[in-house]
């Protein structure tokens, strides 16, 4: 059975390929997901292992490639934070990975940041995203299975540290955003189960 449950945007770590800076255009390539299956951890639920499925039917390219922001660790709040920009049409999936070309600042307040990606100084990126679809499966003797069939990058970032399994989208002081996503496999009482910890954890 499939129920709407509001979940809030979540983080994984990507991939910065520094090697492939372009001194010309000021470009450098991303490798954003591989879907590599990943133990999460939820106040609501507990442990539990995502997979993001990769294929051009579960991923919803749309805003990388209308020019989504590279940002100064998922800072977001203030223009000042944008580093750089996925090139637009660059962002794609194919051979079980997602990947794009981003468009570094060139601006002076940008400097510092940029030149220490290019020097490999800065490695670590993380993705954003939202998840519109999951297929939540029990498993014998494991923790359940999250299957993201319909997810969709929000945005990239820098950051000086890659995020922990239990990371997701929390400003200081304040409630985490929430995006309504179809979760299958699960009992009407367990969806009215997490809306209400949800719900907990958004006013606490």
């Amino acid at each position: 059975m499939t129920h709407v449950i509001q979940l809030p945007l979540m983080r994984r770590d990507a991939e910065l390929r520094a090697d492939t800076f372009n001194e010309s255009d000021f470009t450098i390539d991303v490798c954003w997901t591989t879907g590599a299956t990943g133990r999460r951890y939820s106040w609501a639920e507990g442990a539990y292992d995502e997979e993001l499925v990769v294929s051009a039917n579960a991923v919803r390219l749309e805003r990388l490639n209308a020019g989504a922001p590279l940002l100064n660790a998922h800072a977001s709040w203030d223009c000042g934070s944008v580093i750089g920009a996925v090139v637009p049409a660059s962002a794609k999936v194919g051979g079980g990975e997602g990947v794009a070309k981003v468009q570094l600042s060139r601006a002076p307040g940008d400097a510092d940041i940029v030149q220490k990606i290019r020097d490999k100084i800065i490695r670590n990126t993380s993705v954003g995203y939202v998840r519109h679809a999951i297929e939540k499966r029990e498993r014998d003797g494991a923790v359940p299975l999250w299957r993201v069939t319909d997810w969709e990058p929000y945005e990239l970032s820098a950051v000086p540290v890659g995020f922990d399994a239990g990371s997701q989208f929390r400003g200081a002081g304040q409630a985490p955003q929430l995006y309504p996503c179809r979760v299958a496999g699960i009992s009407a009482v367990q969806a009215a189960q997490l809306r209400l910890r949800l719900a907990a954890l958004a006013a606490a």
